[in-house]
């Protein structure tokens, strides 16, 4: 799974994909960010393509409300969306076809079992620069209220990561983002073929302090390196 993860500045956003700044009160970075609902000063950056075909950088809740959905809140959890049945999932289905995304990142956390406690490692990309989690989004609105929010699409972890946690996000390659985005590509098996992850080679991680476990701590101190 991915429940906890870093987000980059808006300012590495924007070099990387070469968007404009549209506002003047710029984020930064974010070291411990968990899911949640119904707080917008906690929505997290994400990349979506807008009506003109071109990538823009969006806030959204990380905790996808199906557009369907008859309250706000959705009980159930649906921040992650598994790869083996987002194409087909009933609230992922419709997004999956028509409304994908990437969520940029620094890296997440995983929680590995040892003796009798769980030993948090930091996963992030091998030459430190930004990853993009596939995902998901879906647009919500009843009467005055409106909500964007997103899912990370997660799959099995590959066989160097397993050994701290059978599950990681689909960290798509950069080769696949401009199809990933396109909003006209709505075939769900070509769609399936895009979900192609990054090399392992790619990637790094190690232990991290136990700090992390707890979501309110934050700071670059989280991400590194502790004994495991």
């Amino acid at each position: 799974m991915c429940g906890r993860y870093v987000s980059p500045n808006q300012a590495a956003i924007e070099h990387y994909w070469h968007i404009g700044r549209e506002n003047s009160n710029p984020f930064a970075e974010r070291y411990n960010v968990a899911p949640q609902q119904g707080n917008s000063d906690n929505y997290i950056p994400v990349i979506r393509n807008n009506q003109d075909g071109q990538p823009e950088l969006a806030m959204m809740q990380w905790w996808l409300v199906p557009f369907w959905a008859k309250e706000p809140r959705v009980k159930y959890s649906t921040f992650n969306a598994r790869a083996e049945t987002v194409a087909t999932a009933a609230a992922f289905r419709t997004p999956f076809q028509r409304r994908r995304c990437l969520i940029p990142a620094l890296g997440w956390y995983e929680w590995q079992p040892v003796a009798g406690r769980k030993q948090p490692w930091f996963m992030h990309a091998a030459d430190k620069g930004l990853l993009h989690f596939a995902g998901v989004w879906d647009f919500w609105g009843k009467d005055e209220e409106s909500i964007d929010s997103c899912s990370i699409i997660v799959g099995e972890a590959c066989k160097e990561l397993a050994h701290v946690h059978n599950r990681m996000p689909l960290i798509l390659r950069p080769d696949l983002y401009g199809a990933w985005l396109d909003q006209g590509l709505t075939d769900a098996e070509r769609v399936r073929d895009l979900m192609q992850p990054v090399p392992a080679d790619a990637l790094a991680f190690h232990p991290v302090s136990t700090r992390v476990s707890n979501a309110r701590n934050q700071g670059p101190e989280l991400i590194e390196p502790a004994a495991a």
